[in-house]
C-alpha cells in the first residue's frame, strides 16, 4: 500500500504513464499501477492519469468501496475535443464530430468525480465549462537533470531551422497538419519533427521535401538537435501544455506557438507576439519575421526565452502540486483531519 497523506491510501493509475504525472503521484506517496478494469479495493483515493470512467463505472457496480474517492488529472486533449464537439480517429486519422450522446454521457461522467487536477490555465477555463466540483490547478516542470543539460545549451540560430517535438498518431493536436502546409508555404526552410507513430500520417499525405521526421530520440541525443535549431514551432491545438515548449525554451531557442496549445502562458510572459492564432499566413508571417531578425536580436530572444524557463523547475513545482493536492483532498473530505 502506498504511503499515507493524512491518513489517505492513495493508488496511482496510469495511462500514458508521463514521466512528470508519476512524478506527480510519486510525491504524495501513492502506488502506482496501469489502468486496467480490474482495480483492488482498499484504497481511500484513485488519482487517474485519464480514462475515469473505468473508476466510476466500477465504483457504481461495487467493485470498488463506495466511499472511495476519484481525482482525475486533465492533461489531454479530452476537454478541448469536448469542447468542440469532435474527436480523432486513430484508424483513419482523421477528425470525425462527436455524438451528442457521447458528449452527454462524457459530462455526466465528470461531475462523478470527487476532484480535479489540470494542468495550466489552458486546460482550466475548459474544465471550468464541464465540470462544477473542486479541482486545482498546477503547473508542469521539466525533467532537473534534463534541464541542466538544456541550460548549457548554445542553439547556434544562424540557419533556417524549425524545430518540432512531439508523438502522434493524433496529428490534429499536435498540428502536424498545419505544420505541413506552413512548411510547403516556406520551402527556403527547413523543418525538422521528432516524434514517434507518424508512419500512417507520411504514408498518406504529400510530405513536401523540406520537412524531415526523424522518430523517436534519446533525450541525449535531443541537445544536438537543439543545438542545431533556431526556432521552435507549436501549432497543437488544444494541447494541455506541451513540456516540449518548456524544454525547447530552456535550450534557448525562440518559440512560436499556436494560441490553443496551453503552453502559451509560458511564451507569452516572455513575448505575447509569438503567440500566433490558427491562420497558416499568419503563422509563416510571423516565422519570416523571426528569419528576418539580426543574429544579435535571436541572441537576446534567446536567454529571454530560456530565462523563463526556469519558473518550470522540478522541485519547486513538485512542492506546490503536494501543497495543491493536499488542499484538494482536505476540501473533498470537507476539511476534516
Amino acid at each position: 500500500m502506498g504511503k499515507l497523506l493524512k491518513g489517505k491510501k492513495i493508488l496511482y493509475l496510469y495511462t500514458g504513464d508521463h514521466p512528470v504525472h508519476r512524478k506527480f503521484a510519486e510525491s504524495v506517496g501513492a502506488d502506482i499501477r496501469e489502468m486496467s478494469w480490474k482495480i483492488p479495493k482498499g484504497y481511500d483515493i484513485y488519482f487517474s492519469e485519464g480514462e475515469f470512467f473505468k473508476l466510476i463505472i466500477l465504483r457504481m457496480i461495487g467493485k470498488l468501496n463506495r466511499n472511495s474517492k476519484i481525482i482525475n488529472l486533465f492533461s489531454d486533449p479530452r476537454l478541448f475535443y469536448l469542447d468542440r464537439k469532435i474527436k480523432f480517429n486513430t484508424k483513419n486519422g482523421k477528425i470525425e464530430k462527436k455524438s451528442k450522446m457521447e458528449a452527454i454521457i462524457f459530462k455526466m461522467l465528470i461531475n462523478k468525480l470527487n476532484g480535479v487536477i489540470c494542468v495550466g490555465k489552458f486546460e482550466e477555463n475548459l474544465l471550468k465549462k464541464y465540470y462544477f466540483g473542486p479541482f486545482k490547478k498546477v503547473d508542469v516542470f521539466i525533467d532537473k537533470d534534463f534541464h541542466k543539460k538544456l541550460l548549457k545549451i548554445q542553439p547556434k540560430l544562424v540557419e533556417k531551422r524549425v524545430l518540432f517535438i512531439g508523438h502522434g498518431p493524433d496529428t490534429y493536436y499536435k498540428g502536424i497538419d498545419v505544420l505541413i502546409k506552413v512548411a510547403r508555404k516556406n520551402r527556403d526552410i527547413n523543418f525538422t519533427i521528432v516524434g514517434k507513430s507518424y508512419e500512417k500520417f507520411i504514408q498518406n499525405n504529400d510530405v513536401p521535401g523540406n520537412v524531415k521526421f526523424i522518430g523517436g530520440l534519446k533525450s541525449s541525443e535531443m541537445c544536438e538537435i537543439f543545438e542545431n535549431s533556431s526556432l521552435y514551432v507549436h501549432l497543437g491545438r488544444g494541447e494541455a501544455f506541451g513540456i516540449t515548449v518548456l524544454e525547447a525554451m530552456a535550450a534557448g531557442l525562440p518559440c512560436i506557438v499556436l494560441e490553443l496549445t496551453g503552453a502559451k502562458e509560458a511564451v507569452e510572459k516572455v513575448d505575447s507576439k509569438f503567440i500566433v492564432p490558427l491562420n497558416e499566413k499568419k503563422i509563416s508571417d510571423k516565422i519570416t519575421e523571426y528569419f528576418n531578425k539580426s543574429l544579435k536580436e535571436r541572441e537576446i530572444l534567446s536567454g529571454k526565452f530560456r530565462e523563463q524557463s526556469r519558473f518550470y523547475n522540478e522541485a519547486k513545482q513538485l512542492e506546490s502540486f503536494k501543497k495543491q493536492f493536499r488542499e484538494l483532498v482536505k476540501g473533498i473530505y470537507g476539511n476534516k483531519k
